[in-house]
């Protein structure tokens, strides 16, 4: 029999049956079909632009505390050596007298800085004359010879280079996260022996 109610369920199933299923596959095909014809080249050009980025940030030359490369650092030092040479390492304006070296260094690098039981460096003080590259530069006399002492972090190392025609020879040692360096008219290693860094 069919009743009333029967001709409004098919009337109905009708009304909601779903489409068929080639309906679906081309609806499916027409939306994926502008994803695939998108192009690549913007997210090859994203890549790209992140690889030289790292790169340059990996070669990037270290600079000196204020900026300053190899040349300009090491002919700042050579030009203050030569100033306080000119002026006895302890006259005038170039040497503050009475600086405690652990103190400073923490003060300026969070680490301390000592001279050794017997060393052979006398510190006479902080040079206080021509610029140095925001470096600590440190006066002495190492068996009489005058001698400048700079110290850098090892982040901030650009290895300091001293213009062609110098005389002066430069000596480096790291020494924890410092780096040391002497300036003097010989070769200066056994001042930079001199120096430790205090354990607590």
């Amino acid at each position: 029999m069919n009743t009333p109610d029967d001709q409004l369920d098919a009337r109905l199933r009708a009304a909601f049956a779903p489409p068929p299923a080639s309906v679906f596959a081309a609806q499916a095909r027409a939306v994926a079909a502008p994803h695939r014809a998108r192009p690549k080249w913007p997210w090859l050009l994203a890549a790209a632009a992140a690889v030289v980025t790292i790169v340059l940030a990996i070669t990037r030359p270290v600079r000196g505390p204020e900026g300053h490369d190899a040349h300009e650092l090491g002919a700042m030092w050579a030009a203050a050596y030569e100033d306080a040479r000119e002026q006895g390492f302890t006259g005038g304006s170039c040497c503050m007298p009475g600086l405690d070296l652990g103190k400073a260094c923490e003060q300026k690098f969070a680490v301390k800085l000592g001279l050794g039981a017997g060393s052979a460096v006398k510190l006479l003080g902080c040079y206080c004359g021509l610029p140095t590259g925001g470096c600590m530069a440190l006066l002495a006399r190492t068996n009489g010879d005058p001698v400048c002492v700079y110290v850098v972090p090892c982040g901030q190392d650009p290895r300091p280079r001293l213009p062609a025609e110098s005389p002066l020879h430069l000596v480096r040692r790291e020494l924890g996260s410092l780096v040391l360096y002497a300036l003097s008219a010989s070769p200066a290693d056994d001042t930079l022996a001199g120096f430790v860094a205090p354990v607590d």
